[in-house]
């Protein structure tokens, strides 16, 4: 796909042919037709003005980084896991430093991180301003980076959200590229209403991988929906190395209820289940992604106030990120108690009271989807208000000196050799002064 800026107005080359677009003037939910949704969706080239006006809550993290204030961006240690530092000159992506790291899902991540950066920048209508950045691929969030996850509450560690890598794709052919996930899901919303999904809980996943702040987490929920009739919930097996019971990620979208577990910090499933018009059920989130945000929480104690008594799920009294509602007509997810608890006396709830489960469920799907937060026109205008909101108050230091570093086009094609020779190694971004 080619964008480009012409007398303006904006062009977008598909199928062959360029075809004019007129500028975004209407917010998400505020388009004549579908197809006049899903073209500005598509669209990369969007203004800063546009972008707001198409998605406007989507810079809310950034906004709040803004807000906390200058700082001075100091070089870091190359060796330091997972990350890569380097620079934006002239709208132009420069790669200073990266990690000696060979694990292939960090070498997956980090290059599908740099594709996605480089994409916001060729395709931007105005220049960026130039910068120093860098960006951590691990589960433990780094002071003065950027980072897939940071905490729910209040932190003295400056750490900035980025989109996804899977925003630009996963390296398995059961997932790949986000759209071509969200085509499947939309195939099975599209034929399959609420009423006619499996009432049931649905999840998969590893027992061991927790969070911090709830270290037996996906234990207790294995534990509490042991041999009950309202779940589909199993720990991955496999048989000879094959995944025995996985479901497609698409496939969560057939159930009316979904659960979502965090991992270490963050599940990478997280959008794909948000695109589904199905209940969200999930403990109180203790980090946040770009998707997160999009996420309007009610507890399970308000969800059936009146109703039933049950356990609560709030369980700590800092204060979150992320608020909570308290009418369930606003709210798009659950949060019932870290141990589930109240799993099965909400799952029974929701059951009873079907107008409110898809109620919830369509809040979802109408908000994230409905709203093209997990389109390619919302993470390139999340990439440009991210590079603008930290090059507005990150000086660098002294430390990093004049090196330009090496242009991401020939820093990728180097990299691909090295893959396929065996001689990965860390880059020390040797470049130009700049």
């Amino acid at each position: 796909m080619l964008l480009f800026r012409e007398n303006d107005h904006v062009f977008a080359r598909r199928n062959g042919g360029l075809h004019p677009q007129a500028p975004v003037t209407a917010s998400s939910n505020e388009f004549k037709s579908t197809a006049e949704k899903e073209d500005v969706f598509d669209r990369l080239s969007m203004s800063e003005k546009e972008c707001k006006v198409a998605f406007p809550e989507l810079t809310r993290d950034i906004t709040d980084a803004v807000g906390r204030g200058k700082f001075t961006f100091e070089k870091s240690d190359p060796e330091y896991k997972g990350l890569v530092q380097g620079r934006i000159k002239g709208g132009k992506l420069y790669i200073l430093t990266t990690a000696p790291d060979t694990t292939p899902e960090i070498l997956h991540q980090r290059t599908a991180i740099l594709h996605q950066i480089s994409r916001a920048l060729s395709t931007a209508p105005s220049a960026l301003p130039d910068t120093h950045f860098a960006f951590v691929i691990n589960d433990s969030p780094k002071n003065n980076s950027w980072a897939f996850a940071r905490p729910n509450k209040p932190s003295p560690y400056n750490i900035w959200l980025m989109p996804s890598f899977a925003f630009w794709s996963w390296p398995t052919p059961t997932l790949g590229t986000i759209d071509d996930v969200l085509s499947r899901i939309a195939s099975i919303e599209h034929t399959t209403p609420f009423t006619a999904k499996i009432d049931k809980a649905a999840w998969r996943g590893t027992a061991w991988f927790n969070p911090l702040g709830y270290p037996r987490l996906r234990h207790d929920l294995l534990l509490a929906s042991k041999n009950k009739s309202w779940a589909d919930i199993q720990k991955l097996e496999s048989v000879q190395g094959k995944p025995a019971n996985a479901l497609p990620i698409h496939d969560f979208c057939k159930y009316k209820y979904v659960v979502y577990t965090e991992g270490v910090t963050y599940s990478g499933r997280l959008p794909y289940h948000q695109a589904c018009a199905s209940v969200l059920i999930t403990a109180p989130l203790t980090y946040l992604t770009t998707t997160a945000w999009s996420i309007r929480p009610i507890y399970a104690e308000a969800l059936m106030q009146g109703h039933a008594k049950v356990e609560q799920s709030k369980t700590r009294k800092t204060l979150e990120l992320l608020p909570s509602v308290a009418d369930w007509r606003d709210a798009n997810a659950v949060y019932v108690a870290p141990d589930f608890s109240n799993l099965e006396i909400v799952v029974e709830f929701l059951q009873a009271h079907p107008e409110v489960a898809e109620r919830i469920a369509r809040n979802q799907r109408e908000t994230v989807v409905g709203g093209g937060y997990l389109s390619p026109a919302a993470e390139t205008c999340y990439w440009r208000a991210l590079i603008r909101g930290w090059a507005g108050i990150a000086r660098a230091s002294e430390g990093w000196g004049d090196v330009r570093g090496e242009r991401f086009e020939t820093w990728i094609l180097k990299e691909v050799v090295q893959r396929r020779e065996g001689t990965l190694g860390k880059s020390s971004g040797p470049g130009a002064p700049g």
